[in-house]
């Protein structure tokens, strides 16, 4: 117990502010040119990262696109590879969401999420893990969140002036809106980057995601910002010792500081506007935070090793994004797509309710292995209540539904 206070003291309380972690990070650590940043053994810079994310999106065209999310206040583009096998369509499928590094100074997932795109994008239809997940799921990438932060130093620069907040100083994983404040879902007096990514979460309306950190070694999960647990917290607990028993099958020794190799938000410390806490409260998603490097510029001679440790449990990670109850709701009458919501009785609270989508009427409720009642309803139409929907583990159950409009 001694020894965890004493690394949340020394670990927690100085990087609010710009402080970064002393390491041996130098010029040597960057990539020379576009061949070596694509072994991921070193860190792009800011120009080799564009032509890197151009380059997945022209080398496989039928399954990857790349999109801009938004600039950061500097003008760097925030980007994003769509991974899926009808890449230019919107499927009746779950999104699933990786970003990593808003702390600019926090760079380990910087690399490792291009090297999952790679490697999504290589094994396609040579592995059938990857191929089922690419099939299924539309998998959004989006490496690098504060690239002013990143590469304050300049696009061609070492990452060894890497700072925590963006050009206008704010820490981006505290400028979301603070439910506990009753803050509105509004981007006012945001920054532009905060702004950018409320946007495109609610666009794409991911059913999981996850965001990557460094500074310590633990998977952390709602809340943050609160001491009451999510309603969902065994599902949370689940799968976040699904990812940490994955990385220490590999290292024994991640997360070391932790028991479990997991922590809730608040049991850590208190953290308000973070971006886990947004999506779960605000916008109904499932995200955890991926803290994966004690060190924030970590040597590029350790990026294979955390490739290693981490590649299995990211790849779960995704999985978990096919598995709960799924469906469609449509009108009884016509067959047309519903946008309904979708209530576990005596399970959820306002924060936690899925609805399905207006488009395709495709919902995706991911839930601890159980047998639940749900209600499920949409303005102008009967509600329905659903008795004993059984939910295993790593299995998906099938509940399409039509409701009955009023006469």
């Amino acid at each position: 117990m001694l020894l965890t206070v004493f690394w949340i003291l020394i670990h927690v309380h100085p990087i609010q502010g710009q402080w970064t972690k002393s390491t041996q990070f130098d010029d040597s650590d960057m990539a020379q040119d576009l061949a070596e940043a694509r072994s991921f053994k070193k860190y792009p810079t800011y120009r080799q990262y564009l032509d890197l994310m151009e380059a997945f999106a022209s080398d496989y065209p039928d399954i990857c696109r790349l999109d801009t999310i938004g600039h950061s206040t500097e003008g760097r583009l925030l980007l994003a590879l769509k991974i899926s096998d009808r890449v230019q369509e919107d499927e009746a499928e779950a999104c699933f969401l990786y970003t990593s590094s808003m702390h600019g100074n926090e760079i380990l997932g910087f690399v490792l999420l291009l090297h999952l795109a790679d490697s999504l994008l290589t094994a396609y239809g040579a592995e059938a893990e990857i191929t089922r997940l690419v099939d299924h799921l539309q998998v959004w990438i989006n490496p690098l969140a504060n690239p002013d932060g990143s590469f304050s130093g300049g696009n061609d620069l070492t990452l060894q002036y890497a700072r925590r907040a963006n050009a206008d100083g704010l820490d981006l994983n505290r400028d979301f809106p603070v439910a506990t404040r009753g803050e509105a879902d509004d981007s006012t007096g945001r920054a532009l980057e905060t702004g950018y990514m409320m946007e495109f979460h609610r666009k794409h309306g991911f059913s999981l995601s996850a965001n990557i950190h460094s500074g310590a070694e633990v998977v952390n999960y709602p809340w943050d910002d609160r001491q009451a647990l999510q309603v969902d917290d065994d599902w949370y607990r689940f799968i976040s010792r699904e990812y940490a028993d994955e990385a220490r099958a590999v290292n024994p020794d991640f997360a070391w500081s932790f028991e479990d190799g997991i922590t809730n938000g608040w049991d850590w410390y208190q953290v308000l506007g973070s971006r886990q806490d947004y999506v779960n409260h605000y916008l109904g998603g499932r995200e955890v935070t991926l803290e994966l490097s004690d060190e924030f510029l970590l040597p590029s001679a350790e990026l294979e090793q955390n490739w290693n440790i981490n590649r299995r449990s990211l790849i779960n990670y995704m999985s978990q994004c096919l598995y709960g109850i799924r469906g469609r709701v449509s009108d009884l009458d016509s067959g047309d797509p519903l946008r309904a919501q979708i209530f576990v009785m005596e399970h959820d609270s306002s924060y936690s309710v899925v609805h399905s989508s207006p488009d395709h009427g495709d919902y995706y409720r991911l839930i601890k292995e159980g047998i639940y009642d749900l209600v499920v309803s949409a303005p102008g139409y009967h509600s329905d209540t659903i008795h004993a929907v059984v939910v295993t583990d790593y299995e998906a159950t099938r509940l399409d539904i039509q409701l009955k409009a009023y006469a």
